[in-house]
């Protein structure tokens, strides 16, 4: 006969029971319990005490601060994100780059210190663009501006334009290649009306190659009125009939005609030579210097401050001359130049 067993029996206890019951679930359900979805459960559960975390345990604060702006960070941080524009000749289509949205331009003023020039002031004002400083202000040369002047500074980038006869706003803002609305925008128009005289701001606009490049003291002028008669490089020579090179260009005009500084300069030397006969030598600004020869009268002195158009003496027939002519010479750090290339 079989041995008659006694079963025991304990007493189930709740950390058992849950055992027996995790048993069970993971026997009846094994793909919940396998490593893939307990690792998402615990990454989930995770994830949802962050915000009781961060406000308990001041990781961070969420109340609203106002950071106030800081011109100079912002100004760094654009000339980092956008290149700079140069200070040389631009092309009449080369724009600023617009802002996302245009608001009415505003003003402010700036003084002038010692040492400024347009293009320390354009950054230190956070402008980007050269033409604006210069057309806001009717600057017409840059080198100009002097301590204790006052400048108008816009709020972005831009030039100001003067409303003429036959004008409308389609027409300027197809000239400019902006949207009409970012004129109206800029000078806070409620209609399209314009009236000759009236002044508009133009956000993005940029002044002409030729515009520019006169205002940054860039543009050579004519020394006299006359007639071309012997160009740059070679030539035969007026007396021997010898080819040779021509270092400049000659002029020819009446004996007394003025002659005028081509740019703002100081003269570095005056004097007579068998080939110049009586001569000026000027020295500009970014290494140039320019030479008059032929001259019957000098009328400035060594050492002198010229501006452009400033009388130096009158056209004559000294030195190695054929005839009343002044001979024009330019140079560019110790280099001959082609004067007609920069004449405007």
């Amino acid at each position: 006969m079989p041995e008659n067993r006694v079963k025991s029996f304990s007493v189930p206890t709740k950390a058992s029971s849950a055992r027996v019951s995790t048993l069970f679930l993971i026997s009846q359900y094994p793909a919940a319990f396998s490593f893939p979805v307990v690792f998402l459960a615990i990454a989930l559960g995770a994830l949802s005490l962050v915000p009781t975390l961060e406000g308990r345990l001041g990781l961070y604060r969420t109340n609203i601060e106002h950071i106030h702006a800081d011109a100079a960070r912002e100004t760094s941080m654009r000339r980092q994100v956008l290149p700079e524009v140069r200070i040389g000749p631009l092309s009449s289509q080369e724009i600023t780059a617009m802002p996302e949205s245009i608001t009415e331009v505003s003003f402010s003023e700036y003084q002038v210190r010692n040492g400024d020039t347009v293009s320390a002031i354009q950054t230190r004002t956070g402008l980007r663009n050269p033409s604006t400083l210069l057309s806001v202000n009717n600057i017409d040369n840059a080198r100009r501006i002097r301590p204790g002047q006052v400048l108008r500074i816009p709020s972005i980038d831009g030039i100001q334009y003067s409303v003429v006869r036959g004008d409308s706003l389609e027409r300027i803002a197809a000239r400019y290649g902006i949207e009409i609305t970012s004129i109206l925008d800029a000078n806070d128009l409620t209609e399209a009306t314009l009236v000759p005289g009236q002044t508009l701001f133009i956000p993005g606009g940029s002044l002409s190659t030729m515009a520019l490049r006169r205002a940054m003291g860039e543009l050579f002028i004519s020394p006299v009125l006359g007639r071309l008669t012997s160009p740059y490089g070679y030539r035969k020579d007026p007396f021997t009939g010898v080819r040779s090179f021509h270092t400049g260009i000659d002029i020819a005009a009446p004996t007394g005609t003025a002659i005028k500084a081509t740019l703002d300069g100081k003269v570095a030397t005056t004097g007579y030579s068998p080939v110049y006969g009586n001569y000026v030598i000027i020295t500009h600004d970014a290494g140039y210097q320019s030479l008059y020869g032929h001259m019957s009268t000098i009328n400035v002195l060594r050492g002198q401050n010229v501006i452009q158009g400033a009388r130096l003496g009158s056209v004559g027939n000294t030195g190695y001359s054929t005839g009343s002519h002044l001979h024009f010479s330019v140079y560019r750090n110790g280099k001959m130049v082609n004067p007609s290339s920069l004449l405007n």
